[in-house]
């Protein structure tokens, strides 16, 4: 059971570092095409911290695949 949780967590993990890799191209072609004051105004408005979400969340994931491999080391050894 902790085995495939754990398997599912690193599938969220890598889904979500993935959808990252494309919004970072999808900004990167925004900008490319609309580079100007009401871009950087809209950008900022709207977007300012979707990065950073995105990368706290692969963080709380990657502690969630730790926890969930520690318990299962613990258990595994008898220390629950």
């Amino acid at each position: 059971m902790s085995l495939r949780c754990r398997t599912d967590i690193i599938g969220c993990k890598s889904r979500l570092q993935s959808d990252l890799n494309a919004w970072r191209e999808a900004v990167a072609n925004v900008k490319d095409s609309w580079s100007d004051a009401t871009a950087e105004k809209f950008m900022q408005e709207n977007f300012l911290d979707t990065e950073g979400t995105f990368t706290r969340l692969i963080a709380s994931l990657q502690e969630a695949a730790e926890l969930v491999r520690s318990i299962e080391k613990r258990v595994g050894d008898g220390d629950v």
